[in-house]
């Protein structure tokens, strides 16, 4: 198979989607790779690592023409809509489910390629390509939260000896993202407020799974006050949070909204009165990139450092901040996806589709359909199975 790997055009977005060691493996099991020029220079692999790893590094317009597979990092920018053809299969970050309007989901999937999401590849609430990017995304925004309140509140958060007054920070939502951010601050022994879907125990549970530890405590040691989210009476857990706000120098949302937790049921969890009452230059980050979804007051954006104040509240919520770390970044994200990318490349992208579960729950358009039912729900979109699609293309093919 020709594979083909794209360069990111988002703005700072210096990941790529493929490794020049894993083009050399692509090579030995007879794929042809080809490379946009420039696509892994952001990341640290120059062209002619590439080259001498037996890719080809030729234009975009060669990518596009000769190769069926198509690798990327990033959902397309509209710029890039009309690159993609019926013949091509795009494996990359789609977030169909997100930000992206329906309109825009429409215009991209016209030309009816095959897209498979790296976030979707797994099943009931597994999902491995998305699970270390998320993980890494905690601890960066944690970092960057730190960084920000030194510079604009002039506070230093960490407590790393007796003498130093530890900061005051809130994490909503301990998943993935919450549980890296939760560790990196309680590490500097910052002052934590927490709030989770479940309880403490199940919280600790997790963590220890997560971490690899036993029956470790990880509320009682960080001394971390402790919201349980009460879905039933959201105002209660709005009014908990809110008697913390005052107090805080960093709030980081790493939660997004659940069915059970309605716009009609509850417009937001921290609305734009509450970061009014944080003291000034405090700072706000959403590492969610949901905009205005929880939090009122937070938007995402492409910059890797762009910042933005509102009621006198410093807000950070860039959109993929794994992407500051490009080159960890790239090598943790293949690692990952590079299994799958060789199932396609192999057995072929339809066949290896209907073998493999996981990937068949990737797939978010073909034939011009949106054929993920969560991301049609959420846009309003029609919605069609991808089962149904594939037993169309093998009829026309048998």
């Amino acid at each position: 198979m020709f594979v083909g790997v794209l360069r990111e055009i988002k703005e700072d977005e210096r990941r790529v989607a493929l490794q020049p060691c894993q083009a050399r493996l692509l090579g030995e099991r007879g794929h042809k790779v080809y490379v946009e020029e420039g696509a892994g220079v952001g990341a640290g692999f120059a062209d002619t690592e590439y080259a001498a790893n037996g890719a080809s590094v030729v234009s975009k317009a060669t990518v596009l023409e000769r190769c069926a597979l198509l690798l990327k990092v990033k959902a397309p920018m509209p710029a890039e809509y009309g690159d993609y053809r019926d013949r091509h299969t795009l494996f990359t970050y789609l977030h169909f489910d997100e930000n992206i309007s329906a309109s825009n989901i429409l215009s991209l999937i016209r030309s009816g390629f095959l897209g498979l999401a790296y976030e979707w590849v797994g099943e009931n609430g597994h999902y491995p390509l998305l699970q270390p990017m998320s993980r890494l995304t905690g601890y960066l925004f944690a970092q960057k939260a730190l960084e920000i309140c030194a510079r604009e509140k002039g506070v230093f958060c960490a407590a790393n000896e007796d003498f130093l007054p530890a900061g005051r920070a809130m994490i909503v939502g301990l998943g993935n993202i919450g549980l890296s951010a939760f560790r990196f601050l309680s590490d500097l022994k910052v002052q934590l407020v927490v709030v989770a879907n479940s309880t403490a125990d199940e919280v600790n549970r997790r963590a220890n799974e997560r971490f690899e530890t036993r029956e470790v405590d990880y509320i009682a040691r960080a001394e971390a006050s402790f919201i349980q989210m009460d879905t039933d009476d959201p105002d209660k857990t709005r009014a908990e949070i809110a008697a913390h706000m005052p107090k805080l120098d960093i709030l980081i949302n790493c939660a997004v909204r659940r069915p059970d937790l309605s716009k009609g049921k509850l417009s937001y969890l921290i609305d734009a009165p509450m970061i009014a009452a944080m003291e000034r230059n405090s700072v706000v980050c959403d590492a969610t990139a949901n905009d205005k979804d929880l939090i009122e007051t937070c938007v995402s954006s492409a910059s890797l450092d762009k910042t933005y104040t509102e009621s006198g509240v410093v807000h950070y919520n860039c959109d993929h901040i794994p992407a500051l770390v490009a080159r960890t970044a790239t090598e943790l994200l293949t690692e990952h996806t590079f299994p799958y990318v060789m199932q396609l490349a192999d057995r072929g992208v339809i066949d290896a589709i209907r073998h493999n579960g996981y990937l068949a729950n990737a797939a978010c358009c073909y034939r011009g359909h949106v054929t993920h039912s969560l991301s049609a729900e959420k846009k309003d979109l029609p919605y069609q199975p991808i089962q149904d699609l594939l037993h169309e293309t093998y009829d026309l093919v048998s």
